[in-house]
């Protein structure tokens, strides 16, 4: 019973993760997690997936360049949560440069 309990403590102090990188097209990338529930910031989110990004990337011999980043924080019924595009690219490659890239939008209004 006590290995139980100490199990459902871990899985719940590790918190929800997402599906892990996921190839878009050739050399772009995406990446997504909820956070835990003690995870307020969906900064905090974006924050760990740029890491889990560098590091994969790094993993190929290659630099991260972010396309496009949102983070959704923790709200009534829903846990803090980010998404990021990238690409990994060679060190020499002409679109590797100083991201320019703005958020996407938490809240989008269509007019119909």
């Amino acid at each position: 019973m006590r290995r139980l309990l100490v199990s459902t403590i871990a899985l719940f102090m590790a918190g929800c993760s997402g599906p892990g990188v996921v190839p878009m097209g050739r050399d772009t990338y995406m990446i997504a997690k909820e956070g835990s529930f003690t995870t307020f910031s969906g900064g905090s989110v974006k924050a760990e997936l740029y890491r889990e990004a560098n590091a994969f990337c790094e993993g190929k011999g290659k630099q991260l360049m972010p396309l496009k980043d949102s983070s959704i924080d923790k709200g009534y019924g829903r846990h803090a949560s980010a998404e990021v595009q990238f690409r990994c690219l060679d060190a020499n490659d002409p679109e590797l440069r100083r991201p320019t890239m703005e958020s996407e939008p938490n809240m989008k209004i269509k007019f119909e």
